[in-house]
Protein backbone atom coordinates (compact mmCIF):
# COMPACT_ATOMS: atom_id res chain seq x y z
CA UNK A 1 0.00 0.00 0.00
CA UNK A 2 1.59 3.71 -0.93
CA UNK A 3 2.16 6.13 1.92
CA UNK A 4 -0.13 9.00 1.01
CA UNK A 5 0.37 10.76 4.37
CA UNK A 6 3.05 11.45 6.40
CA UNK A 7 1.72 12.48 10.26
CA UNK A 8 4.10 13.88 12.22
CA UNK A 9 3.96 14.90 16.20
CA UNK A 10 5.21 18.00 17.02
CA UNK A 11 7.33 18.30 19.93
CA UNK A 12 10.87 16.97 19.77
CA UNK A 13 9.70 15.95 16.01
CA UNK A 14 8.85 19.66 14.23
CA UNK A 15 9.68 21.70 17.23
CA UNK A 16 13.10 21.56 18.78
CA UNK A 17 11.45 21.74 22.59
CA UNK A 18 14.20 22.30 24.56
CA UNK A 19 16.11 25.23 21.85
CA UNK A 20 12.05 26.90 22.26
CA UNK A 21 12.72 26.76 25.78
CA UNK A 22 15.78 28.76 25.61
CA UNK A 23 14.51 31.17 23.39
CA UNK A 24 11.65 31.79 26.17
CA UNK A 25 13.97 32.18 29.35
CA UNK A 26 15.24 34.78 27.19
CA UNK A 27 12.22 36.58 26.70
CA UNK A 28 11.09 35.72 30.65
CA UNK A 29 14.16 37.29 31.36
CA UNK A 30 13.42 40.41 29.84
CA UNK A 31 10.13 40.91 30.71
CA UNK A 32 11.06 40.25 34.60
CA UNK A 33 14.34 41.67 34.46
CA UNK A 34 13.42 44.05 37.55
CA UNK A 35 12.37 41.72 39.44
CA UNK A 36 14.97 38.77 39.16
CA UNK A 37 17.89 38.55 41.28
CA UNK A 38 19.77 36.06 38.43
CA UNK A 39 19.87 36.61 34.94
CA UNK A 40 21.03 33.50 33.96
CA UNK A 41 19.49 32.34 30.68
CA UNK A 42 21.30 28.82 30.36
CA UNK A 43 20.35 28.33 34.40
CA UNK A 44 16.53 29.45 33.81
CA UNK A 45 16.54 27.13 30.73
CA UNK A 46 17.84 24.15 32.48
CA UNK A 47 15.39 24.90 35.28
CA UNK A 48 12.53 24.55 33.05
CA UNK A 49 13.74 21.86 30.98
CA UNK A 50 14.20 19.52 33.81
CA UNK A 51 10.54 20.23 34.88
CA UNK A 52 9.39 20.36 31.28
CA UNK A 53 10.99 16.62 30.88
CA UNK A 54 10.40 16.94 26.82
CA UNK A 55 6.93 17.85 26.73
CA UNK A 56 5.59 15.06 29.05
CA UNK A 57 4.92 15.56 33.07
CA UNK A 58 6.79 13.10 35.27
CA UNK A 59 4.80 10.44 36.34
CA UNK A 60 5.84 11.10 39.83
CA UNK A 61 4.86 15.11 39.61
CA UNK A 62 3.40 16.33 42.34
CA UNK A 63 1.78 18.66 39.65
CA UNK A 64 -1.18 18.57 37.69
CA UNK A 65 0.32 20.05 34.49
CA UNK A 66 3.75 21.24 32.74
CA UNK A 67 2.40 25.12 33.35
CA UNK A 68 2.03 24.67 37.69
CA UNK A 69 5.02 22.54 37.58
CA UNK A 70 6.97 24.92 35.32
CA UNK A 71 5.88 27.67 37.15
CA UNK A 72 6.57 26.62 40.66
CA UNK A 73 9.76 25.90 39.79
CA UNK A 74 10.31 29.19 38.44
CA UNK A 75 8.72 30.92 41.74
CA UNK A 76 10.68 28.87 44.10
CA UNK A 77 14.14 28.19 42.81
CA UNK A 78 15.29 31.62 41.38
CA UNK A 79 16.70 34.81 43.48
CA UNK A 80 13.11 37.45 43.66
CA UNK A 81 14.18 40.82 44.09
CA UNK A 82 10.09 40.78 43.84
CA UNK A 83 8.05 38.22 44.21
CA UNK A 84 5.84 36.75 41.26
CA UNK A 85 3.19 34.24 42.39
CA UNK A 86 2.27 30.81 40.65
CA UNK A 87 -0.63 31.73 38.87
CA UNK A 88 0.84 34.91 37.07
CA UNK A 89 3.83 32.70 36.11
CA UNK A 90 2.10 29.95 34.46
CA UNK A 91 0.01 32.37 32.56
CA UNK A 92 3.25 33.87 31.33
CA UNK A 93 3.96 30.22 30.17
CA UNK A 94 1.03 29.45 28.54
CA UNK A 95 1.02 33.06 26.69
CA UNK A 96 4.51 33.24 25.74
CA UNK A 97 5.80 29.52 25.32
CA UNK A 98 4.05 28.82 22.30
CA UNK A 99 5.40 31.93 19.78
CA UNK A 100 9.10 30.78 21.18
CA UNK A 101 8.85 27.60 18.62
CA UNK A 102 11.98 26.94 16.94
CA UNK A 103 11.70 24.41 14.25
CA UNK A 104 13.74 20.68 14.52
CA UNK A 105 17.06 21.23 12.10
CA UNK A 106 15.73 19.40 8.59
CA UNK A 107 11.82 20.47 9.31
CA UNK A 108 11.28 22.88 6.79
CA UNK A 109 13.51 21.03 4.01
CA UNK A 110 11.53 17.54 4.91
CA UNK A 111 7.82 18.86 4.39
CA UNK A 112 8.66 20.60 0.61
CA UNK A 113 10.13 17.33 -0.40
CA UNK A 114 7.12 16.13 0.80
CA UNK A 115 5.32 18.18 -0.71
CA UNK A 116 6.82 17.87 -4.12
CA UNK A 117 5.97 14.26 -4.26
CA UNK A 118 2.41 15.07 -3.08
CA UNK A 119 2.28 13.77 0.15
CA UNK A 120 -0.18 15.34 2.51
CA UNK A 121 1.59 16.67 5.31
CA UNK A 122 -0.31 16.26 8.86
CA UNK A 123 0.26 16.47 12.81
CA UNK A 124 -1.39 14.70 15.31
CA UNK A 125 0.00 15.96 19.22
CA UNK A 126 -1.34 15.61 22.72
CA UNK A 127 -2.43 19.23 24.38
CA UNK A 128 -4.67 21.95 24.25
CA UNK A 129 -6.05 22.74 20.45
CA UNK A 130 -5.36 26.36 21.08
CA UNK A 131 -1.69 26.24 21.92
CA UNK A 132 -1.17 22.81 19.39
CA UNK A 133 -2.68 26.08 17.03
CA UNK A 134 -0.07 28.68 17.93
CA UNK A 135 2.84 26.66 17.78
CA UNK A 136 2.11 25.31 14.31
CA UNK A 137 1.45 28.81 13.10
CA UNK A 138 4.99 29.63 14.25
CA UNK A 139 6.28 27.15 12.14
CA UNK A 140 7.81 28.44 8.55
CA UNK A 141 5.81 25.51 6.83
CA UNK A 142 2.47 26.03 8.64
CA UNK A 143 0.82 26.67 5.64
CA UNK A 144 1.26 23.28 4.53
CA UNK A 145 0.05 21.36 7.40
CA UNK A 146 -3.25 19.96 6.07
CA UNK A 147 -5.06 19.04 9.37
CA UNK A 148 -4.01 19.30 13.03
CA UNK A 149 -5.37 16.71 15.36
CA UNK A 150 -5.17 17.47 19.27
CA UNK A 151 -6.11 14.95 22.30
CA UNK A 152 -8.25 18.31 23.49
CA UNK A 153 -10.20 18.22 20.20
CA UNK A 154 -11.07 14.91 19.83
CA UNK A 155 -11.09 13.50 23.45
CA UNK A 156 -8.49 10.68 23.16
CA UNK A 157 -4.81 11.21 24.01
CA UNK A 158 -1.79 9.33 22.36
CA UNK A 159 -1.50 6.46 22.74
CA UNK A 160 -5.20 5.44 22.36
CA UNK A 161 -5.48 4.18 18.40
CA UNK A 162 -8.51 5.96 18.56
CA UNK A 163 -6.87 9.33 17.64
CA UNK A 164 -4.49 8.07 15.12
CA UNK A 165 -7.64 6.39 13.28
CA UNK A 166 -9.39 10.15 13.47
CA UNK A 167 -6.57 12.03 11.61
CA UNK A 168 -6.68 9.35 8.72
CA UNK A 169 -10.62 9.59 8.69
CA UNK A 170 -9.94 12.98 8.74
CA UNK A 171 -7.33 12.68 5.73
CA UNK A 172 -10.01 10.16 4.21
CA UNK A 173 -7.10 7.69 3.83
CA UNK A 174 -6.83 3.92 5.58
CA UNK A 175 -4.59 3.91 8.16
CA UNK A 176 -1.80 1.63 6.23
CA UNK A 177 -1.51 4.72 3.30
CA UNK A 178 -0.49 7.04 6.50
CA UNK A 179 3.11 6.85 7.94
CA UNK A 180 4.16 8.75 11.45
CA UNK A 181 6.82 9.88 12.47
CA UNK A 182 7.26 11.01 16.58
CA UNK A 183 10.38 10.62 19.38
CA UNK A 184 8.30 8.90 22.37
CA UNK A 185 8.45 4.95 21.74
CA UNK A 186 4.83 4.64 23.35
CA UNK A 187 2.45 7.59 23.02
CA UNK A 188 4.06 7.94 19.39
CA UNK A 189 5.59 4.78 17.94
CA UNK A 190 3.12 1.83 19.82
CA UNK A 191 -0.12 4.13 19.53
CA UNK A 192 0.65 4.55 15.60
CA UNK A 193 1.40 0.77 15.29
CA UNK A 194 -1.37 -0.18 17.13
CA UNK A 195 -3.94 1.99 14.51
CA UNK A 196 -2.66 0.84 11.42
CA UNK A 197 0.34 3.21 10.22
CA UNK A 198 3.25 2.36 9.80
CA UNK A 199 5.60 4.24 12.58
CA UNK A 200 9.11 5.96 12.26
CA UNK A 201 10.75 6.91 15.87
CA UNK A 202 12.82 9.71 15.75
CA UNK A 203 15.57 8.96 18.00
CA UNK A 204 17.87 11.00 20.75
CA UNK A 205 14.87 12.27 23.15
CA UNK A 206 13.15 9.38 24.96
CA UNK A 207 15.20 6.05 25.42
CA UNK A 208 13.18 3.02 24.18
CA UNK A 209 11.84 0.85 26.80
CA UNK A 210 13.58 -2.51 26.92
CA UNK A 211 10.33 -4.32 27.99
CA UNK A 212 8.96 -3.07 24.22
CA UNK A 213 9.44 -4.88 20.89
CA UNK A 214 12.23 -2.81 18.88
CA UNK A 215 10.64 0.03 16.55
CA UNK A 216 9.80 -1.20 13.11
CA UNK A 217 12.11 1.99 12.12
CA UNK A 218 14.23 4.35 13.54
CA UNK A 219 15.83 7.15 11.99
CA UNK A 220 18.18 9.54 13.69
CA UNK A 221 16.96 12.83 12.17
CA UNK A 222 14.04 14.00 10.11
CA UNK A 223 16.04 13.97 6.66
CA UNK A 224 16.46 10.22 6.61
CA UNK A 225 12.64 9.82 6.92
CA UNK A 226 12.44 10.39 2.61
CA UNK A 227 14.36 8.13 1.89
CA UNK A 228 12.57 5.57 4.16
CA UNK A 229 9.35 6.85 2.55
CA UNK A 230 11.04 6.77 -1.19
CA UNK A 231 11.85 3.23 -0.04
CA UNK A 232 8.52 2.20 0.82
CA UNK A 233 6.62 3.45 -2.13
CA UNK A 234 8.51 2.08 -4.98
CA UNK A 235 8.43 -1.72 -3.41
CA UNK A 236 11.03 -1.68 -0.66
CA UNK A 237 10.13 -3.43 2.34
CA UNK A 238 9.42 -1.53 5.39
CA UNK A 239 12.16 -3.83 6.98
CA UNK A 240 13.75 -3.71 10.91
CA UNK A 241 15.55 -0.82 12.40
CA UNK A 242 17.91 -3.23 13.69
CA UNK A 243 20.13 -2.42 16.87
CA UNK A 244 19.73 0.77 18.35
Amino acid sequence: MQIRAVLFDLDNTLVHRRQSIEAYAEVFVREYASHLGTHDFALIADLIAAQDNGGYLPTDSPYPNIRTAVATALGERLQWRLSVDVPELAAHWVEHFPAQTIEMPGAGILIEALLEQDITVAIISNGTQRSRQRTVARLPFAQHVKQLVSSEATGWRKPDPRIFLKAAQLLKLDPGECMYVGDHPINDIKGAESAGMKAVWLSGFHPWPHSETAPVFSVDALGDVLPLLDRTNSGGKFTSAGPF
